[in-house]
């Protein structure tokens, strides 16, 4: 099948046979076949169009997001991060970590030591942390600045030179504060020490910087650093990061120095605690075995002159008597130190209750060593009193441990000791109704036995109990003396903070592809908000859904560059195209009669004289009897691209001037009838709608098969209106890219109130692909002329010199 496409003027070519006629357009023709409704869910496709549409403009939003995100790279100081390790020494030299019996605390709170101001404010104020200028080549001016801590006022802060260099002005928060000569010290209004030299501050220009308060620098300072321990509690790992490596190293090792100094003063402190507590106790054992002492030496001085025992029996006597004697002697003892401990524990118990601070005298009381419940309450009432002071070393009295051990402290104060020692005396009170009811049977075969023999005894036990229990304290406390002065400390620097030679990431490769990524989404947000309020004619829904227009086909449009063939098989898919539209519209009618349908658009330049046209040709070469007229009294222009007279035409027929004989031309291409629009007129819209017009109509029907009628666009007049009536019925031509939607839709609801059956709409200059895709055809199935079989001569099998 061959194809021809004129350029220019508009005339097409002689056909040959078969061929269908495809006036030139000045960009593209389009596709007919039927729409396949998208399935429910997202459409993509439309997504996807959209953006190759706009792809110029995302790809120039893209580029400018990036070349922004490049361009803020180079006002992006880089980071840096400093690293250090700390050695956290084994209790005792054993395996345990820190928080053993003798260690400050356990190794996870070393970490919350780490972060606490007692170590943070210090370092603030060494570093000057405090203190932040706007622009680091400022940092030059506070080589030597400080505060006076009592007077200082934070704030943001502006520092002017004159262009002498000679005085300079202080502002706070845009009020001038103070103003003097350069060398003069700045800021003593608002506690400043400083006093910058002439050359430091340079001439004629603006210092900005801001002064904060230590506590909310170490705040700051808290939220860098970073500590983590090792699973094994031995390491622990810090780092802080920051733009300037020389300050966050300088930061690093002040503070590895601070919290090594903090955690060594809190172990001694502990330790020296300790100790004096050891030496309360050491001195009320003491005593108690002084008193023992003295209680044993004023009895034998009393009985000094008494004769023995021993010495008044017959040597008989004594035998006999000497296991009920020991036995009896023995449980007297007992009965005696149960019912001194019993007084001793009550004394203690009514000096508690009196508000006296008495719990140390416990561990002078024999009996309490055979308690293990009181005994273990006592020590754990010493513990807490100890970790509390060392608590009290680094924390208030509002924090949580404080508040606990408080708490702890109390109840083992005012309810588990007393309890527990009045549990003691109960069972002492047991005891020594027991041994009395057992010395009150013995005491008649022991009456001659000597008492002060009964209470020597007692008193030399007395002695050797509280001199057990005097060496046994004297003991720790000579250790934990030894402690205090010798205790080597848990934490040791191991690895201090080096200057970094390199930043530790590079945020410039973040930044840019963040850009990237958020201009990338702005350029697809953008071209689907382009999409959304485009009111051309784009998609294949839109005529369907939002016009309520069936599709009768889609013409593709086709990119012809001049003077250039078009290539046979574009050719064969816009033929195709217009037969798929010859086939529905001929199935539109059925067998109720003649085709005839009037040809329009809702605006200019979207292609419907064309579409007329060639459709006009393509139920021509279907051996259709087709009558083509150019409805368009206003700008028609079929008679040129048929090459035949404009006059005399339609108007002129129904202005009476000219018959329908004269009007109607043949074309060029076989069963293709023309009438031309004719002389302009005036009253043209007018002459439409008049009774000649409908005579023809008639007339013209019984003629032919099929009457096509090109009229102006919808939104020219009423003249396509009026055909439309004269037809019945209507074929709506919308462009892809040209037809405005908001005005199809306007004149469509006109046609509602009138006799005009719309067909459908055929799509015009669409590129078969996307959302379009569906409307193309399979390449290589066009419908080419065979050559005929050669002649045969003579005989079967020979074939004639001349085929």
């Amino acid at each position: 099948m061959a194809m021809n496409i004129t350029t220019g003027n508009l005339a097409p070519e002689p056909l040959q046979p078969g061929a269908m006629m495809v006036p030139a357009m000045s960009d593209g023709m389009a596709l007919a076949g039927e729409v396949p409704e998208e399935a429910g869910g997202v459409n993509w496709g439309r997504y996807v169009a959209a953006l190759k549409r706009y792809k110029w403009l995302m790809l120039g939003v893209v580029l400018v997001g990036t070349g922004a995100g490049a361009v803020g790279t180079r006002f992006i100081d880089p980071a840096y991060s400093v690293k250090a390790t700390i050695y956290i020494a084994p209790e005792g030299g054993g395996g345990k970590k820190g928080g053993g019996d003798a260690g400050l605390m356990p190794v996870n709170d070393y970490t919350q030591l780490l972060g606490s101001f007692l170590v943070l404010d210090t370092v603030v104020q060494k570093m000057v942390l405090y203190l932040k200028p706007d622009r680091a080549k400022d940092s030059l001016a506070f080589k030597n600045f400080s505060t006076n801590r009592k007077s200082w006022v934070p704030g943001d802060y502006t520092l002017k030179i004159d262009a002498a260099g000679r005085t300079y002005s202080l502002a706070r928060s845009g009020s001038e504060v103070e103003h003097g000569q350069v060398g003069d010290s700045v800021g003593r209004k608002v506690g400043f020490l400083w006093a910058p030299r002439a050359g430091q501050l340079g001439v004629d220009r603006k210092i900005r910087f801001q002064v904060t308060n230590f506590r909310d620098a170490s705040l700051e300072l808290q939220t860098n650093l970073r500590a983590s321990v090792t699973e094994d509690g031995s390491f622990m790992k810090l780092s802080l990061g920051g733009t300037d490596p020389r300050r966050i190293t300088g930061t690093l090792n002040s503070i590895l120095g601070r919290f090594v100094a903090v955690e060594a003063e809190l172990k001694r402190a502990k330790m020296t605690d300790l100790s004096t507590r050891l030496g309360e106790q050491v001195a009320a054992a003491d005593s108690s075995l002084k008193e023992a002492e003295n209680r044993l030496a004023a009895y034998q001085i009393k009985i000094v002159t008494t004769p023995s025992f021993n010495n008044a029996l017959s040597p008989g006597a004594q035998l006999s008597t000497n296991a009920a004697q020991n036995n009896y002697i023995s449980q007297k003892g007992q009965l005696e130190q149960i019912r001194t401990d019993r007084q001793a524990i009550e004394t203690v118990l009514a000096r508690a209750k009196a508000g006296a601070q008495t719990v140390d005298a416990f561990q002078t009381i024999a009996a309490v060593k055979g308690a293990p419940d009181l005994l273990k309450a006592l020590g754990e009432l010493s513990n807490l009193e100890s970790d509390l002071r060392a608590l009290l070393y680094r924390y208030t009295d509002q924090y949580k441990g404080v508040q606990d051990d408080k708490q702890k402290i109390e109840t083992l104060k005012a309810t588990t000791i007393p309890g527990l020692a009045q549990a003691l005396v109960d069972q002492l009170k047991t005891q020594e109704a027991d041994l009395d009811a057992k010395l009150a049977q013995a005491g008649t075969e022991l009456k001659a036995i000597p008492e002060q023999t009964i209470v020597q005894n007692r008193l030399e036990r007395d002695v050797a109990a509280k001199e057990g229990l005097f060496k046994g304290v004297q003991g720790s406390y000579e250790a934990a003396k030894l402690s205090a002065v010798s205790e080597v400390p848990d934490l040791r620097i191991l690895d201090s903070a080096v200057v970094p030679n390199r930043p530790a990431s590079s945020t410039a490769p973040k930044i840019i592809l963040m850009a990237l990524g958020a201009s990338l989404g702005l350029a697809v947000a953008l071209a689907l908000l382009l999409d959304q309020l485009d009111r051309r004619f784009r998609y294949p829904e839109q005529v369907t859904q939002e016009l309520g227009l069936s599709i009768l086909g889609g013409i593709p449009a086709i990119r012809k560059v001049k003077g250039a063939e078009l290539q046979p098989e574009e050719a064969s898919q816009v033929v195709e195209a217009f037969r798929s539209v010859r086939l529905n519209l001929a199935h539109s009618y059925g067998a109720a009669g003649p085709v005839l349908l009037t040809v329009s658009s809702p605006g200019a330049g979207d292609g419907k004289s064309l579409v007329a046209s060639n459709l006009a040709v393509s139920f021509a070469e279907a051996g259709y009897r087709t009558l083509l007229i150019d409805g368009d009294i206003r700008r028609g222009e079929l008679h040129r691209m048929f090459s035949i007279d404009r006059r005399p035409g339609l108007l002129d027929y129904l202005s009476g001037t000219a018959s329908a004989e004269e009007i109607i031309r043949p074309s060029s291409q076989r069963g293709l009838t023309i009438i031309p629009c004719g002389t302009r007129h005036r009253q043209g819209p007018e002459l439409l709608g008049s009774a000649a017009m409908t005579k023809l109509m008639a007339e013209m029907k019984t003629r032919f098969n099929v009457v096509i009628v090109d009229s102006p666009p919808l939104g020219a007049g009423i003249d396509p209106f009026v055909l439309g009536t004269a037809t019945g019925h209507m074929m709506i031509v919308m462009r892809s890219g040209e037809t405005d939607r908001t005005m199809a839709e306007a004149k469509l609801k006109l046609l509602d109130r009138l006799p005009i059956r719309v067909l459908g709409a055929v799509l015009n200059d669409i590129q078969a692909e996307g959302i379009y895709r569906y409307y193309s055809y399979l390449y290589g199935y066009t419908a080419d002329e065979e050559p005929a079989a050669p002649q045969l001569a003579g005989k079967t099998g020979e074939i004639s010199r001349e085929a």
